[in-house]
C-alpha cells in the first residue's frame, strides 16, 4: 500500500560538491518527493574550480520545480538550504552575482594565506576564530579575489556563503548563521559575531557581511516570481540553513556535548560537540577546526577531503565497478586486506598531522592482492585516518572520548564500511537511516521558521527517527587496534619526509615543457 504523506510539506535543499538536491518531507520526517541535478562547476587543473552562482541557483529552481510537480499542488510550509562552506558569492547593489565562486577546496589562495599570516599573525587569528589559517577559508578567497578580480571586489555590496546566496535569491533578504560564519576566518567564535578587528586588518568593510541569525530563523517568504517559476504551492517561509555537515548533525540529533558526528560524503567530517571552543594552541598546530552550532554548542573536528571521493577514485580505476560487486569481493577478504594498507591522502594529509605535501599510497602490495583486497584497504585506511583524528581530539586538555558516535551521509549506506569503522573505533555507531540527512536537517529548520515546532528538540521529538546500531566485534576490534598502532600510526609518521620529496618532484615536473 502506498504511503500517505500529509501536508504541509517542508523542503530541504542540499548544495553539495557533486550534486544539488531538493527533497520534500512531511511533518513526520518522511521523504515525499525529491529531485537532483549535478552541481554546476568548472573544474581546472591542479584541483582548482569555480561555481557559477547563477547556474547554482538555476539548478536549485529546477529541482524545486520538479519537487513541486510531484507534490501536485500540496502546500509547502518552509524550507532551508544546507551547502558546502568556505565558498562565497560577490553580490552587487542590484542583487546580482559579480564573479565566479571559487570551489570550497580550491587552493590557488595559498599565497594570499601567507600574506594574511604576515599581516595579522596565525596566533591572533586562532585566538579570535578558533581556526588555523587554512587557504580554503573565505577570508583567503576574498584576499585572492581582491588581487585578481579587483573590479568585482570594488563593486561588491554583499559577500554571501553558497547557502545564503540561494536563500537570498529565494527571498531577497541577506542573512547567515553560525555554522557557515564559522568557516569564514573572520567570525569571533567566542562572541559569536563578525570580528571587526580581523576585517579591519584584512581591509574588508564589515558592511559587506549579512547579519548572523540563529539556525532556523525566518528570513522571509519565497518571492512571488520564484513561486510562479517553480510551481511551489502555499506560502513557504525560508529559514537560515547552514553548513551541510552541520545541517546533517541536526537530523542526527547532535544536541549535547560529547556526541560525535561522522558525516560520510565526498568529503568526510568528524565533528565532536563541545560545550565551548578551545584555546589550546595544539588545536591550531594539529589542524583541527572549530565552530559554533546553534546558540550554545560548539564543535571540534577534522575532515578527510577525499573520503567518498577516494572510493569513487578507486572505482574509476576499476572501470566504474558496481559498489555491490566491490563490497562483495571485499567481504571475502580477511580484515587487514592481505597486508595492504592504504593512506587516504589523495588531497593532502588531514588532522592530526596536516600536510599539504602529503601523498596517498598503497603499501604492502603483492601479486596476490586482488581488487577486493585493495577496495577493503581503501575502506580500512579511511577508517584508520578517522580514528587518528578522534584519538588526537580526545587527547586534548578538557576533551574526553565521545560518549556516542552517529553516522550520516551517502557512504553510511555501505554496510561493510560501517562495520569496519565500528571495529576500528572499537565503539558502536548509530547510523541515521535517512541517507539525505543534510536535506532533512535543513527541512527541520524550515519547519521551525514556519512555526511547526518551537525548536530543534521539539522537531526531533515529532518526526519518525529511524536509525540502527552497528556494534563492534570484540575480536575484530582488538585486531584492528593492533593494526592501527603497529602499522598505520607508524606508517603515517614515516612517510612524511618522502611526501615532501615527492611533492617537490611534482612541482618540478610541472615546469617541464610538454
Amino acid at each position: 500500500m502506498a504511503t500517505r504523506f500529509d501536508p504541509p510539506f517542508l523542503i530541504g535543499i542540499d548544495v553539495g560538491t557533486r550534486s544539488v538536491r531538493a527533497i520534500a518531507f512531511d511533518a513526520r520526517g518522511r521523504r515525499a518527493a525529491q529531485a537532483a541535478r549535478p552541481t554546476p562547476a568548472r573544474m581546472q587543473a591542479g584541483g582548482r574550480g569555480e561555481y557559477d552562482p547563477d547556474a547554482l541557483f538555476a539548478a536549485v529552481t529546477d529541482c524545486l520545480a520538479e519537487v513541486a510537480r510531484s507534490l501536485a499542488g500540496k502546500p509547502v510550509a518552509g524550507l532551508a538550504v544546507g551547502s558546502v562552506g568556505e565558498s562565497c558569492v560577490l553580490v552587487d547593489d542590484s542583487g546580482r552575482s559579480l564573479a565566479p565562486s571559487l570551489v570550497w577546496f580550491d587552493r590557488r589562495t595559498e599565497a594570499a594565506a601567507r600574506e594574511l599570516a604576515e599581516t595579522i599573525g596565525p596566533d591572533r587569528i586562532f585566538q579570535i576564530t578558533g581556526l588555523a589559517l587554512d587557504p580554503t577559508l573565505t577570508l583567503c578567497k576574498l584576499a585572492w579575489m581582491r588581487a585578481h578580480w579587483p573590479e568585482a571586489m570594488g563593486r561588491a555590496r554583499r559577500v554571501l556563503a553558497i547557502a545564503d546566496w540561494i536563500a537570498f535569491r529565494l527571498t531577497g533578504v541577506a542573512a547567515t548563521e553560525p555554522t557557515l560564519a564559522s568557516r569564514t576566518l573572520y567570525f569571533d567564535i567566542h562572541e559569536r559575531r563578525w570580528s571587526e578587528e580581523l576585517l579591519g586588518l584584512a581591509g574588508l568593510d564589515p558592511a559587506l557581511l549579512p547579519p548572523i541569525l540563529a539556525a532556523g530563523a525566518a528570513i522571509g517568504p519565497v518571492r512571488p516570481e520564484v513561486l510562479a517559476a517553480t510551481g511551489l504551492a502555499g506560502r513557504p517561509v525560508v529559514a537560515t540553513g547552514g553548513h551541510d555537515h552541520l545541517c546533517g548533525s541536526y537530523a542526527a540529533g547532535i544536541t549535547r556535548p560529547g556526541m560525535l558526528l561522522d558525516s560520510l560524503g565526498t568529503a568526510e567530517a568528524v565533528l565532536l560537540a563541545t560545550a565551548f571552543p578551545l584555546l589550546d594552541p595544539a588545536v591550531m598546530r594539529r589542524g583541527f577546526i572549530q565552530g559554533a552550532i546553534g546558540t550554545q554548542l560548539s564543535y571540534l573536528g577534522g575532515g578527510i577531503n577525499s573520503s567518498g571521493g577516494a572510493v569513487e577514485w578507486f572505482r574509476s580505476l576499476t572501470g566504474q565497478a558496481e559498489h555491490e560487486a566491490l563490497i562483495a569481493e571485499a567481504r571475502a577478504v580477511e580484515p587487514g586486506s592481505q597486508g595492504v594498507v592504504f593512506l587516504p591522502h589523495l588531497v593532502y594529509s588531514p588532522p592530526p598531522d596536516p600536510d599539504t605535501s602529503a601523498r596517498g599510497a598503497f603499501i604492502g602490495l603483492t601479486a596476490h592482492a586482488d581488487r577486493g583486497a585493495l577496495y577493503r584497504a581503501v575502506l580500512e585506511g579511511l577508517a584508520m585516518q578517522a580514528r587518528l583524528m578522534v584519538d588526537a581530539m580526545a587527547a586534548l586538555p578538557g576533551i574526553t572520548p565521545p560518549t556516542e558516535i552517529r553516522a550520516i551521509g551517502g557512504s553510511s549506506r555501505n554496510a561493510l564500511f560501517l562495520e569496519i569503522k565500528a571495529n576500528v573505533y572499537g565503539r558502536p555507531i548509530t547510523v541515521v537511516d535517512e541517507p539525505e540527512a543534510t536535506a532533512l536537517g535543513a527541512a527541520l529548520l524550515g519547519g521551525i521558521a514556519a512555526g511547526l515546532w518551537p525548536d530543534l528538540d521539539a522537531a526531533l521529538a515529532a518526526i519518525d527517527q529511524r536509525h540502527h546500531t552497528v556494534a563492534p566485534d570484540p575480536a575484530l576490534a582488538e585486531r584492528y587496534d593492533a593494526l592501527h598502532r603497529s602499522v598505520f600510526e607508524r606508517l603515517h609518521a614515516t612517510l612524511t619526509p618522502l611526501n615532501h620529496a615527492l611533492a617537490g618532484f611534482d612541482r618540478k615536473a610541472e615546469l617541464v615543457p610538454a
